[in-house]
């Protein structure tokens, strides 16, 4: 076995940890976000365990919106990786959520960043199975013709930009507000997210009647 091959032996082992399967979270939800944090902090191992299992699957449905689904998950390694290893983090966090979808969101882009592939590589597929319905404001999918407004909707969602489908993701599925998008994703200012949002609103209407 190679160097590579032992790193991601290691790697995978590691994260296989805080994998177990913890039928009773019922400690943990009865905390806030700051209390949990508190104790991840204290290293309450089941506490690290509760925050994978309650995050991940929305984690990689965020990451597949701009990157492939193999550097996503590589990256969601990544984070509870550094999780684990309880080095230099914040000593409070109120919104564990945030925190995580911030924390992926820059690994990502040093991976990118590091392949030179600034680019959106994702899968149509990963992008086709996301399904979205945005809000009872925004009457996207009509309730004729059901399936075939909703494919129509998927193929829309899949010719957006992958900023405008992560902040669409997370204003209407994760419920963040505009200035906490614009601090996951790094973006100058909540007016600017509201922008990207509107934006992406407006291409989709293009294709519905509303």
């Amino acid at each position: 076995m190679n160097l590579k091959n032992l790193y991601n032996a290691d790697r995978e082992s590691a994260v296989k940890s805080i994998k177990p399967l913890v039928n009773n979270f019922a400690e943990c939800e009865k905390r806030t976000d700051s209390e949990n944090w508190k104790y991840f902090n204290e290293g309450r191992e089941e506490v690290l365990i509760y925050i994978y299992h309650t995050h991940v699957a929305q984690l990689l449905k965020f990451g597949i919106q701009f990157t492939s689904r193999e550097i996503v998950k590589d990256s969601i390694q990544d984070l509870f990786l550094y999780l684990k290893e309880r080095n230099n983090h914040p000593t409070e966090v109120k919104n564990i959520s945030a925190y995580l979808y911030k924390s992926l969101y820059r690994i990502i882009k040093k991976k990118m960043n590091r392949s030179m592939n600034i680019s959106s590589i994702h899968n149509d597929n990963d992008i086709k199975n996301w399904e979205v319905v945005i809000s009872k404001e925004v009457k996207i999918i009509e309730k004729e013709n059901l399936q075939e407004q909703k494919e129509k909707l998927q193929n829309s969602l899949a010719d957006l930009s992958a900023k405008q489908r992560q902040a669409l993701l997370l204003y209407y599925y994760e419920g963040f507000t505009h200035q906490e998008i614009s601090n996951i994703m790094e973006l100058k200012n909540k007016s600017s997210v509201r922008k990207l949002i509107y934006r992406a609103i407006d291409s989709l209407k293009e294709n519905f009647s509303l």
